[in-house]
């Protein structure tokens, strides 16, 4: 089956929803390649400092957090285990993913650990999150902006702006280019398996993007080692959204 056109402004989320959900859902090697590496029980391999990131953002299990870009729930599922507490004590924790197939696996990693009390996903785009004014204390996003544009990208960092509470912390990673040109050439292949849009920027260009919609930028985030593919560079920020 061939890819629809693309489409401009918010359907450029659509579009790559309906790449992942045709790609993730073959049985090609690629695709059982991603569906491993994606499993909640391997997040510390592509997701390797969010050990740090309770302690770096402040975060407890009272905390109202979203996580936009779930995918299969693996950053809320550690999160919710390392901070521990009583059954229900997370409730109000959200997922959001713009694919089809990673909210069904999401839930059902969810509900395989009977955790659908304290955890819930929806599906929805990152630019019109559906979610009330000042609703969240924490708001993560994982390896999601790349996919999209500077428009975009700047909407949804004024959608997170929004329903965030004075004073909350958005934590946000992502793949950088690299140093060298060879090696950028390498890992740009990697990123498009399976997508055909993706937008590479450095840190410089993130932490602007931030400080422009009126993030005070707190701390460096996600800059250090990974175990999955050190070769591709990360990079990210704590970035806290003004209490005035």
């Amino acid at each position: 089956m061939e890819s629809p056109p693309f489409i401009p402004h918010c359907d450029e989320q659509r579009f790559t929803a309906c790449e992942y959900d045709r790609w993730l859902s073959r049985n090609t090697l690629s695709a059982r390649w991603v569906r491993f590496w994606f499993s909640p029980r391997r997040i510390l391999w592509l997701n390797t400092p969010i050990s740090t990131l309770p302690r770096a953002a402040g975060i407890s299990s009272s905390d109202r957090i979203l996580d936009v870009g779930c995918g299969y729930g693996g950053v809320l599922l550690y999160l919710r285990r390392i901070l521990g507490g009583v059954p229900g004590a997370a409730s109000g924790w959200e997922g959001l993913d713009n694919s089809s197939l990673m909210v069904q696996r999401a839930r059902e990693e969810i509900g395989q650990r009977g955790l659908e009390k304290d955890i819930r996903i929806t599906e929805g785009i990152a630019t019109k999150l559906p979610y009330g004014d000042g609703a969240f204390d924490v708001i993560l996003s994982g390896y999601m902006v790349k996919h999209l544009s500077d428009d975009r990208l700047r909407d949804m960092i004024r959608e997170v702006k929004r329903v965030m509470k004075p004073g909350g912390r958005f934590c946000v990673w992502e793949a950088i280019p690299s140093r060298f040109g060879f090696m950028n050439v390498w890992n740009l292949k990697l990123l498009r398996v399976g997508v055909s849009v993706i937008h590479m920027r450095t840190a410089k260009e993130i932490r602007v993007l931030l400080e422009e919609e009126g993030f005070v930028i707190r701390q460096p985030f996600g800059h250090g080692l990974y175990y999955f593919y050190p070769p591709l560079p990360r990079a990210g920020f704590i970035a806290v959204r003004p209490s005035s």
